[in-house]
């Protein structure tokens, strides 16, 4: 019995060191890592305006 709870107690331990080391790696990950963000270029803005205006201009 006392066999059975020590090999219980070490797959826990290991399990949680495992989960810990993952957590760590995906927090230094994320730190690692710029935020990402779409640029948007001249001609992108030119477009997007001319979609607005031509959607608040009455048709016809």
């Amino acid at each position: 019995m006392i066999a059975l709870a020590q090999a219980w107690r070490a797959g826990f331990t290991r399990r949680t060191q495992r989960t810990i080391l993952a957590r760590e790696a995906t927090i230094r990950q994320a730190e690692s890592e710029p935020p990402e963000y779409h640029e948007l270029t001249v001609r992108d803005l030119i477009r997007m305006a001319q979609s607005a205006r031509a959607a608040t201009e009455p048709r016809g």
